[in-house]
């Protein structure tokens, strides 16, 4: 199961850089374009900040090389906590190869240009999420199934094995 790890981060990082080159390459910026009108948008734009534009739109380079410098270590913490406790069940390594390769994502973007680009629009009428990526996408995603991961393992270790390792 060691491959399925890198395999789901390196998946992410694909999908990721090449549908934000499609959409920086085909769109301008703050253009939208409606695919389900009035619930998604592909609407294209340039987050500054953390997630959600926690930060600002600012483009302040220390602020840009201290969030390169901490999505960095988390990755590598990641890597770390996933190398030191691999596991042979799918849910283990798949949910951290999203959040692993979903942060990859988004370095990879604040390293080249100094924001992140973002262009899932999700909502309906007056109520809308902020606009989002790929990347963030697989780190919310690999975050729910890593919580889900641990509220069920507890319950199925088999003289310290998952019960989903011996399937």
């Amino acid at each position: 199961m060691i491959p399925q790890f890198f395999l789901t981060a390196a998946f992410v990082i694909a999908a990721d850089q090449c549908v934000k080159y499609y959409i920086k390459t085909r769109m301008t910026l703050y253009s939208t374009l409606a695919v389900i009108p009035d619930v998604l948008n592909i609407t294209h734009i340039e987050n500054f900040g953390i997630a959600f534009g926690l930060t600002g739109q600012d483009d302040i380079r220390i602020k840009r090389w201290l969030l390169c410098a901490v999505i960095f270590a988390a990755i590598v913490l990641i890597v770390m906590y996933w190398a030191k406790n691999t596991r042979k069940s799918f849910l283990f390594n798949f949910s951290l190869g999203l959040i692993a390769g979903g942060a990859a994502g988004n370095l990879i973007d604040r390293v080249l240009k100094g924001s992140v680009t973002d262009f899932i629009d999700l909502g309906y009428k007056a109520v809308s999420l902020p606009v989002f990526n790929i990347a963030d996408a697989a780190v919310s995603a690999g975050v729910v199934l890593y919580i889900i991961y641990l509220m069920t393992a507890g319950n199925n270790n088999q003289g310290g094995k998952n019960a989903s390792d011996t399937v």
